[in-house]
């Protein structure tokens, strides 16, 4: 099978599992005893945990066989939506979200750098641009029919999601363990100690200039990212919104940040990796600018939707673009290493957010916002990019 059909399987059913239990998470953790309180307590064990473990994880599946580790982070997932599934108390939800984030970890960098690999071993590197595109559509449309059909099991018990949800996993654990192997494996995993392709990673990273512009422009856009996500709605209700359009917006937002992730990754490879990174950056930011000034909840979504085009835009290109930058024997390393690295500023983002709005409006956080996104796309502008999109530095 094709690495690209593979990666197409095990990314949307992954992705489609937590989306089973999207519309009922928090009421699940509220009707079994939980405030407010602890539902954040909950949610952020398991940001926290899965950050903290990513790094190291990501040397496990450089080391030991990428499709190997993708495969026991799908069912470590799978195995913490079942738990859920059997849970009741504080201490039994968070030992679930464990599992979960410890598989999150170790699927995170791994399964995306078999398919680079796997792609360049069939000599058709430059693909991998329109294939993630690809994928963030896919995996988008089965996340919208679980989100759906979680709700219809909702109505029978609100433990059903979670089980459904854990299945779906299990089963992406099986595609992956049964069509990853003998391919997009690091060069060296026998040669070289577990430490070594941590200290391999790292050294990566830090030293290659077009990594370290490409971490700084995610940090800048990671911490403006939380002054739309976290306020459009309540936004859009102040401005007189009513619940149902706020349904209807949020059904708009979403279909519009996954159909262009599919244009995005066409784009890229044919416009190259820079210019649409750039360019979809500057459409967020100006989307912020436009956000500011709108003061009827139809004109607001409308000033919304380059935001989410954007995001959908880039998100292929930058994906495709980082990997020309990363040594083939500690890809997963390196790209988990970037995710924990981005933690703290989606963090301070969302802290920043909290504070703007509350000292103002939510009209003060998309000013900031606009800046982050105007700074990104100046970081993506000075990375140097390869002539051809296969032109990587090993």
């Amino acid at each position: 099978m094709r690495p690209e059909l593979i990666y197409y399987l095990v990314e949307s059913l992954l992705s489609a599992s937590p989306a089973f239990i999207a519309s009922v998470y928090v009421i699940f953790l509220l009707e079994s005893g939980l405030d407010y309180r602890g539902v954040a307590l909950v949610d952020g064990f398991y940001v926290v945990t899965s950050a903290l473990l990513d790094f190291p994880t990501g040397g496990l599946a450089d080391k030991y066989g990428r499709g190997k580790i993708a495969s026991l982070g799908c069912l470590l997932v799978g195995m913490g939506l079942l738990s859920y599934s059997l849970s009741s108390t504080l201490p039994e939800f968070l030992f679930s979200e464990f599992l979960a984030a410890l598989g999150t970890a170790l699927y995170s960098g791994a399964l995306l750098s078999w398919l680079v690999d796997s792609l360049r071993e069939e000599g058709r590197g430059e693909e991998l641009a329109p294939v993630l595109g690809k994928a963030g559509t896919i995996s988008w449309l089965g996340s919208v029919v679980a989100a759906f059909v979680g709700g219809v099991l909702a109505e029978v018990d609100l433990h059903v999601p979670f089980a459904a949800g854990a299945v779906t996993a299990i089963a992406a654990c099986a595609v992956a363990a049964r069509y990853t192997r003998g391919r997009g494996e690091s060069p060296s995993p026998g040669q070289r100690s577990y430490l070594g392709f941590l200290k391999g990673g790292a050294s990566a990273l830090f030293s290659s200039r077009p990594l370290i512009w490409l971490t700084a422009a995610g940090a800048l856009s990671a911490l403006g990212h939380p002054c739309f996500t976290l306020t459009w709605a309540p936004h859009m209700e102040s401005l007189g919104a009513t619940k149902w359009m706020l349904g209807a917006a949020s059904s708009v937002l979403m279909a519009t940040v996954g159909f262009s992730q599919y244009a995005g990754g066409r784009l890229a490879a044919r416009l190259g990796y820079k210019r649409i990174a750039v360019l979809s950056t500057l459409a967020m930011s100006a989307s912020f600018a436009l956000m500011t000034a709108a003061y009827e909840p139809a004109i607001f979504l409308l000033a919304a939707l380059p935001f989410e085009l954007g995001l959908g835009l880039r998100t292929p290109a930058v994906g495709a673009w980082i990997n020309e930058f990363i040594p083939s024997e500690e890809r997963a390393t390196v790209v988990s290493l970037r995710r924990t690295l981005l933690l703290p500023f989606s963090a301070s983002g969302m802290a920043i957010m909290g504070f703007l709005s509350d000292l103002g409006t939510p009209r003060l956080a998309f000013k900031f916002g606009m800046a982050a996104l105007a700074f990104s796309s100046w970081a993506y502008y000075a990375v140097p990019e390869p002539k051809h999109p296969t032109d990587h530095e090993d």
